[in-house]
C-alpha cells in the first residue's frame, strides 16, 4: 500500500512540475514560458503576435533550449531571452501570446492554442 501511494505521489510531482512549462488553458492546450525580458519596454500584452524566434541553443546535456523571441505587443517589439524543454516546441512566427511582466525584466510568454511548428 505504501509503495502504490508513494508511486502516485512521484506521479504527481513528475506532472505538477511539467504544468510548470506546458499548462492546459480553456481553449485547449497552452504552453507557458519563462524568460528575461532583453529588449524593449517592460509591459503586459494580450495577444501580442511572435514575430520570430532566434539563437535556439541546447544545453550541454541536451534537455533544455534557450532561445530569444521576437514579440510584437501592440506596437512594442519585445526580445525576451527565455528557457524551455526540447519537449515542448519552441515559438514560432504568428504565434499568439499574452505577456506577463513578474518584474522589470521578468517575463511570463503564454502561447495561446496548438504550437504552429514543432521541432
Amino acid at each position: 500500500m505504501r509503495d502504490a501511494v508513494r508511486g502516485t505521489v512521484a506521479v504527481l510531482a513528475v506532472l505538477l512540475l511539467a504544468l510548470g512549462y506546458f499548462s492546459f488553458g480553456g481553449n485547449g492546450v497552452q504552453d507557458t514560458f519563462h524568460g528575461v525580458l532583453v529588449e524593449g519596454r517592460p509591459l503586459n500584452s494580450t495577444n501580442a503576435v511572435v514575430l520570430a524566434d532566434t539563437n535556439c541553443t541546447p544545453d550541454q546535456t541536451g534537455t533544455r533550449l534557450t532561445c530569444t523571441a521576437i514579440i510584437d505587443a501592440q506596437g512594442e517589439i519585445l526580445k525576451v531571452r527565455y528557457t524551455h524543454p526540447v519537449e515542448v516546441p519552441c515559438l514560432a512566427r504568428g504565434d499568439k501570446v499574452n505577456i506577463l511582466m513578474n518584474s522589470t525584466s521578468s517575463v511570463e510568454i503564454v502561447r495561446l492554442g496548438a504550437p504552429s511548428m514543432e521541432h
